[in-house]
């Protein structure tokens, strides 16, 4: 496998790439969560504003504790070769931001799967949610050990950055790293394949399919980075292992990408009122159940012509779909059903149709997400027992 840090690259350039990514990636997030908020909060309030949006803002604040950390607190050392480096005060320096920097970015990553994963629990149905809490408990033990792991690397704790202290115990960075990236891959996957079967069956055409699965597959990428981030540790050298000023500096970049990007992606579903702005909101606005004017009509004869009520009626509407946009987006639950009532109580037959419920007004969709357009059929069969 080839190399992915380049040995050739001088101090300036790598400063010059870790900025450009960083700073770009930085202002990505502030410009996509406040986004994400208002277009929330514009609807109804404080009120439209759910879990999802605050574990947002929870993992906004910890990336911005991480940028600080990696940009401004170990500027100085970083890309340097740890022999270059005469003051051993700026050694322990740079430790101590890499101790910091690991609980900012566990903390942070975390805060990001548990946003989307509260994303997921407001468009799946009753079913599905037992998915969701097992993943979200397989995070949350995730980010518990390696929090504990790192947080406690070295006993004393001092000694994970302080130099100076001898016969201190400590578990070997390589191990936690593996221990926590191949999680981390795998919890990754498992969140971006979640919602892509239930947006394969929604009743839509193909084209919009695509881009709602392609828009969650977007998290894809932030697997991918977390694996490049384990390649780039795997091919240090464990002969050099002690320089890390210079061998964390491609790991560094990399993390910032992951939970800058990994923030911003969790942030583009609930963008709907600025897609509508740039004029895509036809690629969110969908029917989640279309039938035919035949298929209506034929089912209206049947129970209006006394058709057989030991039939079983279809369910119309209950699409087992993935989204529901009562006020934007709300939870599909397993009560979202139409029912059919078919009682032998009199002569006359009554016909309820109600034709083409659209939950797509401007107003009630204001709040961000994906449209759903529900046909909803009701049939009433009110006959008399014969004497």
């Amino acid at each position: 496998m080839a190399p992915i840090i380049d040995p050739q690259e001088s101090l300036a350039a790598f400063r010059q790439r870790l900025d450009g990514v960083a700073i770009f990636t930085y202002i990505l997030i502030m410009f996509l969560v406040p986004l994400k908020i208002w277009c929330r909060y514009r609807h109804r309030g404080w009120r439209n504003v759910q879990w999802d949006d605050y574990m947002s803002i929870v993992a906004l604040a910890l990336a911005n504790g991480f940028f600080y950390i990696c940009i401004i607190g170990m500027r100085d050392s970083l890309g340097l070769h740890i022999y270059e480096i005469e003051n051993p005060l700026q050694i322990i320096a740079f430790l101590r931001n890499i101790y910091v920097g690991n609980i900012l970015y566990t903390l942070c990553i975390t805060s990001v799967k548990l946003s989307v994963l509260a994303f997921y629990w407001r468009l799946f149905e009753i079913k599905a949610r037992i998915t969701i809490y097992v993943v979200t408990a397989a995070a949350i033990a995730w980010c518990t050990a390696i929090l504990l792991c790192v947080i406690f690397n070295c006993i004393p704790v001092q000694a994970a950055w302080d130099i100076t202290i001898t016969g201190a115990k400590c578990i070997s960075i390589r191990a936690i790293y593996l221990g926590g990236s191949v999680p981390n891959v795998c919890l990754d996957l498992v969140i971006v394949l979640m919602p892509l079967p239930h947006v394969w069956r929604l009743h839509a055409p193909l084209a919009q399919r695509i881009v709602l699965a392609g828009m969650f597959a977007l998290g894809t990428f932030i697997a991918v980075v977390s694996l490049v981030r384990l390649i780039i540790f795997l091919q240090i050298p464990i002969a050099t292992q002690g320089d890390v000023t210079y061998n964390f500096r491609e790991i560094i970049v990399w993390s910032i990408v992951e939970v800058n990007i990994g923030l911003a992606c969790a942030c583009l579903p609930s963008l709907k009122p600025v897609f509508q702005a740039v004029g895509l909101n036809k690629l969110f606005s969908f029917s989640s159940s279309r039938p035919s004017d035949v298929e209506s009509q034929g089912a209206q004869h049947q129970y209006a012509s006394g058709g057989s009520s030991g039939s079983r009626p279809r369910k119309k509407g209950a699409t087992g779909g993935l989204f529901s946009t009562l006020a934007g987006i709300s939870r599909m639950d397993d009560e979202e059903e139409t029912k059919f009532v078919n009682e032998d109580l009199g002569k006359n037959n009554v016909d309820i149709e109600l034709a083409r419920v659209s939950e797509d007004s401007e107003q009630r969709n204001a709040a961000g997400g994906i449209n759903v357009q529900k046909n909803w059929s009701v049939l009433v069969d009110d006959r008399k027992p014969a004497r």
